[in-house]
């Protein structure tokens, strides 16, 4: 099927105080450009051939490659966007970039919009960096992160508080955390992980783990002195035979918090929402929280719902702005459908999942 589309794809590498671009790294640039030329018709952002910049970090500069290809076929699209990560991985290996790659980007039209043009992408990630993929929303509705998720649980359960992610715990785990970057000298050499213990309809507890080769007393007894809670060791192989029972600190710290930024996924895509947002939600759940998702409202039947919610800030219950400033930031997030002059949450709301996001480069940097 003749269904031309044009990727904009952009791989930001890690910066180096020693890097330069010096005449051998531009005639690499261009020995890969021969490698890996295609031809775009003029109708992408970038050449069809790779192009290397320097962005400076502080006192270090980091790289970037920029390169467009164009499918004219659909069947074409995942095949030539998998070059194109291959063609990111060897500017690593080779030497060429300033540093293995840090995040990447995608730019196409309405690509917020667009699932089947995201899917060839997905499918090229996957394939080259043998990783899940997802896309994270920036502020241009045409431009996309890719990266990966840690899922934490379905939005519903965050709202009502009652998954494996308690906001009683978060303090607990930022002690432990903080202790680690106090002293990263005596608890290096280890990971550190939450085991949330979770049964339906019970309060959840955590455990904490340190994973090496060998217990520490001194870890164990300067951790318990300084935080007040106790590390168990467990071997890697044991954690490595259930990796999902365990999460790293900073995954459970943002899965538990109330406040921050709060991420969402759907689809595959992720889309930022504002936590002062969230009190329209609780309007059309039910007096046990139950989504309503089959029940549609006016805009006046919500605004006396608001009115009486006590999941509401009092001093917005009377705010009719407030209430359309609610509908029109989770309508643009697919979260609230408007039909005629009447309301409903989207129909695949229970399937929405709170997540937090890594982009390429530093999703195992968090477990450290």
């Amino acid at each position: 099927m003749w269904r031309p589309q044009v990727y904009d794809l952009v791989a930001h590498y890690e910066p180096r105080s020693d890097f330069s671009l010096t005449h051998s790294i531009r005639a690499a640039v261009k020995e890969l450009g021969q490698e890996y030329r295609g031809s775009t018709l003029m109708t992408g952002a970038h050449a069809g051939t790779p192009v290397i910049h320097t962005d400076m970090r502080g006192i270090s500069i980091g790289t970037r490659l920029e390169i467009s290809r164009l499918a004219i076929r659909e069947k074409d699209r995942q095949p030539l966007v998998a070059e194109v990560f291959r063609m990111f991985q060897e500017a690593a290996e080779r030497g060429i970039a300033s540093g293995p790659i840090d995040r990447m980007t995608v730019k196409f039209p309405n690509a917020e919009r667009k699932p089947d043009a995201r899917q060839p992408i997905h499918d090229a990630y996957e394939e080259v960096f043998d990783s899940p993929c997802c896309f994270q929303r920036m502020q241009d509705p045409h431009t996309l992160r890719l990266g990966r998720a840690v899922v934490h649980q379905a939005l519903i359960h965050h709202l009502r508080e009652d998954g494996p992610y308690h906001s009683d715990h978060q303090p607990r785990v930022e002690r432990v955390h903080s202790e680690l970057g106090r002293r990263p000298g005596r608890y290096e050499g280890y990971q550190y992980f939450v085991e949330p213990i979770f049964t339906p309809g019970k309060y959840p507890e955590v455990v904490f783990h340190y994973s090496g080769d060998e217990p520490s007393r001194i870890i164990e007894v300067t951790m318990r002195q300084k935080s007040e809670e106790e590390l168990q060791f467990m071997k890697p192989e044991t954690m490595r035979t259930d990796p999902s029972r365990f999460v790293s600190l900073m995954d459970y710290d943002q899965g538990a918090r109330r406040f921050g930024r709060l991420w969402v996924m759907q689809e595959g895509l992720l889309r930022r929402l504002d936590r002062e947002w969230l009190p329209l939600i609780y309007l059309f759940m039910d007096d046990d929280l139950n989504p309503m998702l089959d029940v549609t409202f006016t805009w006046e039947e919500l605004y006396e719902r608001q009115r009486l919610s006590p999941y509401v800030p009092r001093t917005q219950r009377l705010s009719s702005t407030f209430l359309d400033i609610c509908i029109e930031r989770l309508s643009e997030r697919f979260l609230v459908l408007q039909e005629g002059g009447r309301f409903r949450l989207q129909s695949v709301f229970n399937d929405v999942q709170h997540v937090t996001f890594y982009e390429l480069g530093h999703y195992d940097k968090r477990l450290g």
